[in-house]
């Protein structure tokens, strides 16, 4: 191929047959997702970069892992790096996943929220970290309304941040559109209340209540990046099934970094396999749950209004 600029038309490009990498194509990739994105592919991982990239190299009529390091080198086809991060990071997600969880927000952490916001008039500011396409940002959204009511949930009295580096998923999140197979892990009650379908929708499909949609902000950056565009100390930090797939060190610098970002006493809610973790200033409750304590408490006083 002369030219690893971007092709004026991708047809037929299925049949495009794509070499597998060479060792020292796969280490160009390797260390390039574990400086971007801290992903650890140890071992031989060949067979994982052939899987998620195959379609790039298809679609931009490329044989070899060389041809696409080389197109993207080339300041040309900036945009494409972004396209190799939605590639390779795995966004697999549900309703009421890893439900221990929910249970545990409803039966100890929002009754001590709800003391925030009766006796400290505190906003609930929520984080999903790696919100993939948007089950857990909107999950977290329906319980909190579920369990304090509209009058408490609107007019800014809670907020929830959804964060992912992979653009494709969060332009699916931001549409709220979900099939029914989706959905059915949703109890039906909280499906009727929170759920629409119209015959504006794909048949079978289920669309987010606007209620519900308006208390999510959707954006887009990297929990690798050096500085995060964030001001928010935040009450409720969910970041699961995120850790399992980065090196040591980056996993580290995360768990500091997500510790620094919730308000006193505010929690951190790991996924379920995420354990062994010793976090300074956190204790841990259950369900790889961690609470932030400030000083030498390790609950929250609730009689201290």
């Amino acid at each position: 191929m002369n030219s690893l600029t971007k092709p004026d038309s991708i047809q037929g490009f299925k049949n495009v047959t794509i070499r597998e990498p060479t060792d020292e194509e796969f280490e160009f990739f390797r260390s390039l997702v574990l400086t971007e994105l801290g992903l650890n592919w140890v071992g031989d991982k060949k067979y994982l970069l052939y899987a998620r990239l195959q379609r790039r190299l298809q679609s931009l009529k490329l044989t070899t892992f060389r041809d696409y390091h080389d197109y993207l080198q080339n300041q040309n086809n900036s945009d494409e790096l972004q396209k190799l991060f939605n590639a390779v990071t795995t966004t697999k997600t549900g309703f009421y996943r890893e439900k221990q969880h929910f249970d545990f927000l409803r039966e100890k952490i929002f009754p001590e929220m709800k003391e925030l916001m009766f006796c400290k008039r505190k906003k609930l500011r929520f984080w999903s970290a790696g919100c993939s396409c948007g089950e857990e940002p909107f999950n977290l959204a329906i319980e909190a309304h579920d369990y304090f009511g509209p009058k408490l949930t609107s007019g800014g009295g809670l907020r929830i941040l959804a964060s992912d580096v992979n653009t494709a998923v969060l332009e699916s999140a931001e549409k709220g559109q979900y099939t029914f197979e989706h959905v059915s892990t949703v109890p039906k009650e909280l499906r009727d209340r929170y759920f629409e379908s119209s015959p504006s929708l794909q048949k079978g499909n289920y669309l987010i209540k606007s209620n519900i949609r308006k208390l999510i902000q959707f954006r887009h950056f990297n929990l690798m990046a050096s500085e995060y565009p964030i001001a928010t100390k935040f009450q409720l930090i969910f970041c699961r099934n995120v850790l399992y797939y980065l090196s040591s060190e980056r996993r580290e610098q995360l768990l500091n970094r997500l510790v620094s970002h919730l308000d006193e006493q505010g929690w951190l809610v790991l996924g379920i396999t995420e354990s062994g973790y010793r976090l300074n200033g956190m204790q841990k409750l259950s369900y790889c749950i961690y609470q932030k304590n400030n000083g030498n408490n390790t609950g929250r006083n609730r009689n201290n209004c």
